[in-house]
């Protein structure tokens, strides 16, 4: 075994901030445009995957905003028959023309759903793609556990339609992304009405405030895939259940989502930093995860395998990586690994701003 050095000392001191700094700028430009460069290794089936997400996602916040609206102008029969046809989109192609769609947060909310489904289908491919973990879990003498874990499985099951292809929901968005969104498109709805109808704006801006302040007011976000994993995960952790052997497990049923919850919850990391620590470009990331979550050698090496083996995002830009990760998870030791990590445990705010200033300053060294 490899002697384990300490990342937090000499020339690997920044060692944080240059894997925050890679991801960010990974995931930066994979989702503004979702036209991903070659680095950043996603497949053409994925970009098209993400965007057709991204149009199924606005649809569906439009259709709501509309069935509102065409109840709010049921006087105005031009209106009311606009909003009332289904087969027509109104919001998206204004969005797509002011170009107004490119938010980074949101693409990376796409990215992560677009590689979990591809995680889900390789999972599937393979002999042990059962999921009866989670399906023990719903049947569980624990009340709490079998609660939530029913909860997780309600939420899987809107994530797929009848072909078993992905969709997305508006209630699988962060709550300021959602919120951020429903304004954008009701927005675009308000344009429409103005130029295309001639409503008059303040009647216009009436009704928009009414019905997206209404759709905005019943969002949960408690009801997404990850909330619901970051539940289950931690109930898990508090009966003493979130062992090596079941983390592993988790990952070899496909249990993409819950698997990060759960390492997060090791390791002290809320569910976006475990994610952006777990995809690391230069695929370092899960073994200094892993080493903060104090898992144990061969649960580890089993780990890395089903990541590099189903999950291309987590495996670096070159070959042979899961021996490499291993590797460099025998030569950390936890209290390195967690100090690495430390910078993803502070405010979001926070790691943004290291990011952009890394990156900045990268760029400046390399143009010089």
């Amino acid at each position: 075994m490899a002697e384990r050095r300490s990342q937090g000392q000499g020339g690997d001191g920044d060692a944080a901030r240059l894997l925050l700094a890679a991801a960010r700028e990974r995931f930066s430009v994979a989702a503004t445009d979702l036209l991903l460069p070659s680095e950043a290794r996603l497949t053409e089936w994925q970009r098209l995957t993400a965007a057709a997400l991204l149009i199924r996602l606005v649809r569906t916040i439009e259709d709501a905003l509309r069935a509102r609206l065409a109840e709010h102008f049921a006087d105005h029969d031009g209106l009311h028959a606009a909003f009332s046809s289904a087969h027509v989109a109104i919001a998206q192609p204004v969005l797509e023309r002011a170009q107004v769609l490119r938010d980074a947060e949101l693409g990376t909310v796409l990215v992560r759903r677009v590689e979990e489904h591809r995680f889900w289908k390789e999972n599937a491919r393979s002999d042990d793609g059962s999921e009866e973990y989670l399906l023990d879990l719903v049947r569980d003498h624990d009340a709490g556990i079998a609660s939530d874990a029913m909860a997780l499985m309600i939420a899987r099951s809107r994530r797929f339609d009848q072909f078993n292809e992905p969709v997305m929901g508006e209630t699988e968005l962060p709550a300021e992304i959602q919120h951020r969104l429903v304004w954008m498109i009701a927005a675009a709805l308000r344009q429409y009405m103005v130029q295309q109808h001639g409503l008059a704006s303040g009647r216009a801006d009436a009704a928009i405030a009414a019905v997206a302040g209404e759709l905005i007011a019943s969002y949960d976000e408690g009801a997404s895939l990850e909330a619901c994993s970051v539940r289950l995960a931690r109930r898990l952790a508090r009966a003493g259940r979130l062992d090596d052997a079941v983390l592993q497990l988790i990952l070899e049923d496909g249990l993409l989502p819950l698997f990060i919850a759960a390492i997060g919850v090791r390791a002290g990391l809320d569910y976006p930093a475990a994610w952006e620590v777990l995809s690391d470009p230069r695929g370092r990331g899960p073994a200094l995860l892993l080493r903060a979550a104090e898992v144990e050698r061969d649960q580890a090496a089993g780990i890395l395998l089903v990541l590099n083996s189903r999950g291309r995002m987590f495996s670096g830009a070159e070959g042979n990586a899961a021996a490499r990760q291993l590797d460099l998870f025998e030569a950390t030791d936890e209290a390195a690994a967690r100090d690495v990590l430390r910078l993803w445990q502070v405010d979001p705010g926070y790691r943004a701003a290291v990011a952009r200033l890394s990156t900045r300053a990268r760029s400046v060294a390399e143009a010089a």
